[in-house]
């Protein structure tokens, strides 16, 4: 989804494999909202729904969008390198690469699927071409403030709306899965609230990953194994302070509304993002990378897996089910993952021959104003260069 690294010849193995791993959960947390039993149709929960919706928000909710929101970031950053060491307009390229992404956002949010968020990463997205060429620290400050914001914006939100009005927490935003005409009211309405509500956050991400680019995390000055096992740990221990109240709200009612304990869930979606991204690169880094070709496969097509993952899911909601909301989460989540495993076969398959997802393909064609070269080179031509 988000691959901007331009053609440089190295690619970054670690940004494809945890890029690839945000895909997973990305599809993970989708798949219900498409299929008619998420948290845009569904607000109390009870049975086995009630603990799989608990086990979404404690290790799946807000997780790996935040993932995603920093890998764009990252990027960003990558890209903007690489058209300058090439010899193009940076600035011009990521500004019609981004409104390449706005478009085909917008027409997936509308014709396909109402929880799109590339419609959203495209608008937020020109506000890192005013921090490129900052200092790093000025980066990161920034970054950290805006994390905090929404964070206080979240929590004040959340606690207000329990306090004064406690009956909204219980209305669902769509009874049934949105015609056309509901999803264009959604991108109107409540998508460009979140683009404010959810600004900072995601903004404040896209600079972290700005940051990380500059002070080159993936390359020559890369974490150490230190530093990120005492980040691993730290940021366990916050998560499980943070899954406590949300496991005894749980065991305290036959009802669990996740509404109720979303702040909680926003805030462990930071701490178990910095978790997870920890716990694979020290992974990647043994036993190696070369257990995470499929991860790596899937996160070099990044765009073209996310939109197919909402093609295919609504083929067979209206073509198959012919009733949404009919699968409880645990078969959602055994879809999501058989889901994935075809999409990393799938890709590992097609970067055989070819350089580049076909979406990729198309959105550098746009960005650059030519067609590139998709179909890979020869081994025996690879190594004679």
């Amino acid at each position: 989804m988000h691959n901007l690294q331009g053609d440089s010849k190295e690619r970054l193995k670690e940004v494809d494999i945890v890029r690839g791993f945000a895909v997973l959960g990305i599809c993970v947390v989708n798949i219900p909202e498409m299929l008619g039993n998420g948290v845009a149709f569904e607000s109390e929960y009870t049975g086995s729904n009630a603990l799989f919706r608990l086990l979404y928000d404690m290790f799946i909710q807000t997780k790996f969008y935040t993932l995603f929101a920093f890998l764009f970031g990252l990027s960003f950053y990558l890209f903007m390198r690489s058209a300058e060491r090439r010899g193009f307009a940076a600035k011009k390229m990521m500004t019609r690469r981004l409104l390449l992404l706005l478009i085909v956002g917008i027409v997936h949010g509308v014709l396909i699927w109402f929880g799109d968020v590339l419609h959203v990463y495209a608008i937020l997205g020109f506000i890192l071409l005013l921090f490129y060429r900052r200092k790093e620290k000025t980066v990161l400050i920034w970054s950290l403030s805006l994390l905090v914001l929404s964070g206080l914006i979240t929590v004040a939100t959340t606690l207000l709306a329990i306090l004064f009005v406690p009956d909204e927490l219980s209305k669902p935003i769509f009874q049934t899965v949105p015609d056309l005409a509901q999803r264009i009211g959604f991108l109107l309405t409540y998508s460009t609230l979140n683009i404010f509500l959810k600004g900072p956050e995601i903004a404040g991400l896209f600079l972290l990953g700005l940051y990380a680019g500059k002070k080159g995390w993936f390359e020559g000055n890369g974490l150490s194994a230190d530093r990120l096992k005492w980040m691993q740990w730290i940021s366990l221990s916050l998560s499980i302070l943070f899954f406590i109240p949300m496991v005894y709200y749980y065991v305290s009612g036959s009802i669990y509304n996740p509404n109720y304990v979303y702040h909680y869930t926003f805030l462990s979606g930071k701490s178990m993002a910095v978790f997870y991204f920890c716990t694979l690169m020290r992974l990647i880094r043994h036993p190696g990378e070369q257990r995470f070709k499929g991860l790596g496969a899937v996160g070099r097509m990044a765009f073209t897996n996310y939109l197919t993952q909402s093609v295919i899911t609504m083929l067979i909601l209206y073509v198959f089910l012919r009733q949404d909301g009919s699968w409880p989460l645990w078969i959602c989540f055994i879809y999501s993952v058989l889901l994935f495993w075809l999409q990393a076969w799938w890709s590992r398959a097609w970067l055989r021959r070819y350089r580049m997802g076909p979406l990729e393909w198309a959105w550098r064609a746009g960005t650059y104003g030519y067609f590139p070269s998709l179909r890979e080179k020869p081994a025996e031509l690879k190594q004679a260069e």
